[in-house]
């Protein structure tokens, strides 16, 4: 079930809507629907980020926090030239749950 939104931006992000709008080719209700979807996910990521940086979380979590699948999540990470602060009993225990599905 959708929910209706509403919210005031700036010129400056009015006019960046208005652009995405022509370069995908949306009408705005669209394309202020991707570009939040995009923002939810891009903090997703940053969260389970943050949460492997601080020892909350293992790689496996993380990646389901984030919502992408485990090796997309160690590619992020590598893009990023993110250093795990995770033990080996960590690493172990995330690929056994990869293999059987489980998070």
């Amino acid at each position: 079930m959708s929910k209706i939104l509403s919210t005031r931006v700036g010129r400056e992000t009015e006019e960046e809507l208005r652009s995405y709008m022509r370069a995908e080719k949306v009408d705005k209700a669209t394309a202020m629907r991707k570009l939040l979807e995009l923002g939810v996910q891009g903090w997703r990521r940053e969260m389970a980020v943050q949460l492997l940086r601080e020892g909350k979380a293992t790689v496996w979590r993380a990646a389901t926090v984030a919502g992408v699948p485990l090796w997309d999540f160690i590619s992020l990470l590598d893009e990023r030239k993110v250093i795990l602060p995770i033990r080996g009993s960590d690493v172990i225990d995330d690929v056994r749950a990869a293999m059987k599905g489980k998070s």
